[in-house]
């Protein structure tokens, strides 16, 4: 196992590439892919935040690259919530970008310390954020590692700060990290789509994190937690978004409901963009009705329905006419026909029949195999399978991993066996993450945090 050069070492070899005119103060920070110096400026006498790739990994020319060229799109950016860059370099053998160095603490820190926020604590601090989120997705950036941790409270300005855009997670497109079932991203806060390993993440995956830390800003906890990263990702991809003002009630419900949408685990069921989050935020509960999700529609049982007022209003000739009475030697069954008893009998018949209904809660398709016969399930979609023969069978479910653009799977097989007994009725089986007997998922989890992940 590597370990991570000496940081006086890589400080003195930083001092060299900046040359006379800046002074190497020290380590603040290191992550998984980088390293934080404090640097002072000397000519223009300011404090700067200095990043460096880190010297210990193996990075490709292609991908030192590809990190040049992504620093250069984020430094074009101009948002007073987004921390700029200053400049990109390289020498002795380093790679590294400067920022300003931000007097304050981490969103993450403050959570940490104080727990959770008012509502109109978390909106003062994440409505700047998503303005900020909506100007980099129009310039074509993703963010890809939205958490607490990544959003500054600047001390001086009180103004919440946007930083650390994840450059090194997408260095190398057409053959590095993300080519191999490589998922880098905090767990806690992952998209379903991300935590599976696709490389073509959109704005959208921005906003389910951003649904993520809200959550956790207005409750103090993430949406999902485990003993172990799997058990965490699992959850993004299969169990429902759970609602904050069940958490806490001092959080209004238009406000869960936001929170839950920016949770679907579909990307079109979300937000699709950050403006309309915000928007959705700024206007509270008088936000127009396409802005939110509208609660559930209640369904009222049979037996609650009112049948005198669902009744057929009848003229008096024909209330007359059906006046008059039946005599009671007849009975109702022997105003049925036979072909009307025929058909509730089929239809019985049919209601009973044995089948398995399966609905897929994954993200991606699933193929069904059950008695040799194969049936593909789109994500949220269900399947009815008739069920022939006697005793029990084993039905299995593969899911169809994704794909990088060069046509190579990514991440690990994801599939389920289940056994279905031969009973009257549906038997009702879903495709889920959630651990059991096997475990379904084995993502790769890269800690870029700086802190140990549980």
């Amino acid at each position: 196992m590597s370990h991570p050069p000496n940081d006086r070492e890589t400080g003195a070899r930083l001092a060299r590439a900046l040359k006379l005119g800046y002074q190497v103060r020290g380590l603040v920070g290191r992550g998984g892919f980088a390293e934080v110096y404090e640097v002072w400026d000397k000519e223009l006498e300011r404090r700067l935040a200095v990043k460096v790739l880190r010297p210990d990994i193996a990075w490709t020319s292609g991908m030192l690259q590809r990190f040049k060229q992504e620093t250069r799109t984020i430094a074009k950016l101009q948002h007073p919530n987004i921390l700029p860059i200053h400049f990109v370099g390289e020498g002795e053998e380093l790679v590294y970008y400067a920022m300003p160095y931000v007097e304050g603490q981490s969103l993450g820190d403050r959570l940490r310390t104080m727990g959770a926020l008012s509502p109109a604590q978390s909106l003062e601090i994440t409505v700047p954020i998503l303005d900020a989120l909506q100007h980099a997705h129009e310039h074509g950036l993703v963010h890809r590692d939205i958490k607490p941790d990544n959003i500054m409270l600047d001390t001086k300005t009180d103004r919440p700060l946007l930083v650390d855009f994840g450059i090194a997670k997408r260095l190398d497109a057409e053959g590095g990290l993300t080519q191999t079932g490589f998922v880098v991203g905090t767990p806690y806060y992952m998209s379903p789509e991300q935590a599976l390993g696709q490389s073509n993440l959109d704005a959208r995956s921005d906003l389910y994190a951003f649904g993520a830390v809200l959550f956790q800003m207005v409750t103090g906890s993430p949406p999902f937690d485990g003993e172990s990263s799997q058990e965490i990702v699992g959850k993004h991809l299969a169990e429902p978004p759970p609602e904050a003002s069940q958490i806490n009630a001092t959080v209004p419900v238009w406000l869960s409901q936001v929170i839950v949408r920016c949770l679907a685990k579909k990307p079109e069921e979300r937000f699709q963009s950050a403006a309309e989050v915000a928007r959705a935020l700024r206007s509270g509960p008088d936000a127009p009705a396409g802005a939110r999700p509208a609660p559930p529609e209640e369904k009222v049982p049979v037996s609650a329905i009112d049948t005198a007022a669902a009744t057929e209003v009848v003229p008096s000739e024909e209330r007359r006419s059906a006046a008059v009475p039946v005599p009671r030697r007849r009975r109702w069954w022997l105003a049925l026909s036979l072909p009307a008893l025929a058909v509730l009998a089929f239809g019985a018949m049919w209601l009973l029949r044995p089948r398995l209904v399966f609905e897929n809660r994954l993200i991606q398709p699933i193929v069904v195999n059950a008695g040799g016969e194969e049936h593909r399930v789109e994500p949220g979609d269900q399947v009815t399978i008739r069920l022939r023969g006697g005793g029990p069978r084993d039905v299995m479910w593969t899911m169809e991993q994704p794909s990088s653009s060069s046509g190579q799977a990514l991440g690990v097989e994801v599939f389920g066996v289940l056994t279905v007994s031969r009973s009257l009725g549906p038997a009702r089986r879903a495709a889920n993450a959630r651990p059991g007997e096997r475990a379904y998922l084995a993502p790769l989890i890269t800690n870029n945090t700086g802190s140990p992940l549980i």
